[in-house]
């Protein structure tokens, strides 16, 4: 029986690599192309342009036209190394070429007759800054550097966003809150290594059945993704899925070395400055506790040398938080007031563990209670791709994401004291303590796509 099962999932995977279409003007890719000039600056045609990635070992080579412009498309973002050749003159070899996502990198080549050779090295920052002339989108890039180094928090994608012209956060920061140039979450579009993986409802990478905004922090684990652009405004033709921000995620892969990486960002309440919001109540407590724990860790490198590469990654989140939850409710004076039919349900207002404000009320018919509460979060995110090189011209990639976890909502008993709540599954991801809920998802997120590498020559 279990056999079987696994030739199901092969038989599927070959089905869906054979019938893969080859794509072209992936949004995840970039281009090198210019001009080859002889030292008067006359152009050259014919000379042979080769473009290395550093980190695979992939090659690609074009032919300067007559206009001796050449360009080379189809290349993922990485470290390159372009050489030029021409019979009766020397090699010129530009090494460091830093390419990244959506790119249009303008570089001119200028060859030297045969005797005389000359090698150049860019640096990735000369090449990051580089003005990309080819396209009139206001945007901003996102390189690896900045994914790995820059404060977030709770490592969420999302609020990297915030750099591109245009962003504003309209709540907390997640997928669903970032709007650009005034436009509706609903019109984001975000692609993973060119491929839709926005939300039905809302413009985040995973909701709960296709309906319900995830409260889910990993659905695109940072230790997944290698860089990403943001596009806010007169993008060009190839984006048309929303009016709003265009995100382009490039998620990591292996490469020719080995690497690897391990984590952990802690936050504990013994760190932390009291809450404003943190009042004193019965029984003296008067900070909340929080203990949030990000920990895991990724690995990559080659299967086979130049042909077969993998990477894999993993991440925990674990939260222990404390909620307050402030609402008004009628007063004692209210239920002395009030008919007996509605004195009744009076106290059904007032939750168990909730205490009264002093003062907070400026209506003597209404009390302002405060509820303690505490929220359990235990997530998991991992993350697998390989990389095949099957020829110069072709190559494809797996990937596959999951995210999974359960959400638990405990109030507190009299005297300030947590304990654990009756708990139910809820098709609800926001749960409140007044009434203590369980909501549990997971997101799965497969990918199998075959590419061919296009060569073409255009002016740049």
């Amino acid at each position: 029986m279990r056999l079987g099962k696994w030739r199901g999932y092969i038989s599927a995977l070959v089905i869906i690599c054979a019938l893969a279409v080859t794509v072209f003007a992936q949004v995840d890719q970039g281009r090198i192309a210019g001009t080859v000039k002889d030292q008067t600056g006359a152009i050259i045609p014919g000379v042979m342009i080769t473009v290395k990635n550093d980190r695979t070992g992939e090659e690609r080579s074009v032919m300067s036209g007559d206009k001796g412009d050449y360009q080379a498309a189809a290349l993922r973002p990485s470290t390159y190394t372009v050489s030029a050749i021409l019979a009766g003159f020397a090699k010129t070899e530009i090494s460091g070429v830093q390419l990244i996502v959506g790119q249009t990198l303008n570089l001119e080549l200028v060859i030297k007759p045969a005797g005389v050779s000359q090698e150049l090295t860019v640096s990735a920052d000369a090449a990051e800054v580089q003005v990309d002339t080819s396209s009139a989108s206001l945007g901003a890039n996102v390189n690896t550097r900045e994914v790995a180094e820059l404060p977030i928090n709770g490592r969420q994608l999302s609020q990297l966003y915030l750099q591109a012209p245009g962003a504003q956060n309209t709540g907390n920061g997640q997928y669903g809150d970032i709007r650009f140039n005034g436009r509706s979450t609903e019109q984001n579009a975000i692609r993973f290594d060119g491929i839709e993986a926005s939300g039905i409802v809302d413009a985040e990478p995973g909701v709960i059945g296709a309906e319900l905004v995830s409260p889910f922090k990993l659905q695109s684990s940072l230790e997944n993704v290698q860089e990403f652009r943001v596009e806010s405004n007169n993008y060009t033709a190839e984006f048309g899925t929303g009016t709003g921000g265009q995100i382009n995620v490039v998620t990591k892969s292996g490469s020719n070395a080995f690497h690897g990486s391990l984590f952990e960002f802690l936050r504990n309440d013994r760190l932390d400055a009291r809450n404003f919001f943190d009042r004193v109540r019965p029984g003296g407590q008067s900070k909340l506790p929080l203990r949030m724990n990000q920990f895991g860790g990724s690995v990559g490198g080659p299967v086979v040398k130049d042909k077969v590469f993998f990477f894999g990654s993993y991440e925990g989140y674990r939260l222990r938080n404390g909620v307050n939850l402030i609402e008004s409710a009628p007063s004692g004076l209210a239920k002395s007031q009030a008919v007996p039919a509605v004195a009744q349900i009076i106290d059904a207002f007032h939750a168990p563990g909730a205490f009264i404000l002093p003062g907070a009320s400026a209506d003597p018919n209404f009390d302002i209670y405060q509820l303690p509460a505490s929220n359990i979060v235990n997530e998991d995110s991992v993350g697998a791709r390989l990389d095949f090189k099957l020829s110069a011209n072709h190559s494809l990639y797996t990937r596959f994401f999951r995210d999974l976890g359960p959400i638990f909502s405990r109030k507190a008993s009299a005297g300030g004291n947590y304990r654990s709540g009756p708990g139910r599954k809820t098709e609800s991801s926001r749960c409140s303590p007044l009434f203590p809920r369980r909501s549990s998802t997971k997101l799965n997120l497969a990918t199998i796509r075959r590419s061919r590498a296009a060569s073409e020559k255009a002016s740049p």
